[in-house]
């Protein structure tokens, strides 16, 4: 069904996974590409309140299909649907996953992706484990093209591999190698600004980037958002928030797996206490605040947490 020269892992079932996630990315990428407009809410609203639709649907069924037929994945979870789902008994793997990760943006026509983290099975199942039990992650974007970036467990580097469909089965072609953040660079992407009217040192560091010179690249997209900072190996991330305004990013379906991929590629994370990496996870509606991307910007940023006393070390 598609091409791809390079294993991304020695271990067969690993690989497989693998595999068929890039499989479901073509049909996610098929389905979204002939919808009108940004396709039309069902009536339904997922477990955390958002209204979905029917694409976030159709790219979660996938996603599931594709990951059943290997026979290596115990159980899926994700954004749409947070419980875990039983696909095979005695799988080797667990699966979290946001299906469509910038729906509330599909209309306008930006870029949206399918965010996906690959775990061992365990009897918890999950429970208790922390981002750095991760084996494998991966980002697809649907836009003007469509790209993965993904870890090679094999080859132990971040890849960027693009979509190429003229032969109508569509197959995967390497095109940004060992993906390395630079420690320093201007570009930020702040999420939740709503909040900084009264966040006194989240807008201290957002008045710094602005008043810097950082330049400001922003769609709306946690995807996109950060998948840029894998293509320009340079800038930030951030999504914080207070009480009245707090944070809506999953944990298993988005800040850890984007974390994972951020620090492989020699990035760093943080979540106002720790990397995103050494949060315990406690459930499946889990949620975290987090910034990520090139590490000297990191460290500026937990140097203001620390000046308001958020951060004690």
């Amino acid at each position: 069904m598609h091409s791809l020269h390079v294993k991304l892992s020695d271990e067969p079932e690993l690989s497989a996974v693998c595999s068929a996630l890039l499989l479901a990315f073509i049909e996610n990428s098929r389905v979204l590409r002939y919808c009108s407009g940004g396709g039309d809410y069902t009536n339904t609203q997922n477990d955390f309140g958002d209204h979905q639709l029917e694409m976030d649907v159709q790219c979660e069924l996938n996603v599931n299909t594709e990951l059943k037929k290997t026979g290596f994945v115990s159980h899926t979870a994700s954004e749409e649907t947070p419980e875990m789902k039983l696909l095979c008994e005695g799988g080797k793997y667990i699966v979290t996953f946001d299906p469509l990760d910038g729906s509330s943006i599909i209309g306008t026509n930006f870029a949206v992706g399918t965010i996906v983290a690959i775990w061992k099975s365990d009897e918890n199942l999950l429970i208790g484990k922390k981002g750095r039990d991760m084996v494998s992650a991966c980002c697809c974007l649907y836009g003007s093209r469509t790209n993965v970036v993904i870890w090679n467990e094999k080859e132990q580097k971040v890849q960027e591999y693009t979509l190429f469909d003229g032969d109508k089965q569509g197959h995967w072609e390497l095109t940004k190698d060992n993906i390395k953040i630079k420690p320093k660079g201007k570009l930020f992407s702040p999420g939740n600004t709503r909040c900084i009217a009264e966040h006194i040192p989240y807008r201290e560091v957002v008045d710094y980037w602005i008043h810097n010179g950082y330049t400001l690249r922003y769609s709306g997209g946690m995807a996109p958002d950060i998948c840029q900072i894998f293509l320009k190996e340079v800038g930030v991330f951030s999504c914080f928030g207070d009480a009245k305004n707090p944070s809506k990013l999953r944990y298993l379906y988005e800040c850890a797996p984007l974390s994972f991929l951020i620090e492989k590629a020699d990035g760093k994370s943080f979540n106002g206490k720790h990397s995103v990496l050494d949060t315990e996870i406690t459930g499946y509606y889990q949620k975290s605040e987090i910034i990520v991307g090139s590490a000297d910007e990191i460290e500026f940023f937990k140097s203001i947490w620390k000046k308001h006393g958020l951060l004690k070390e």
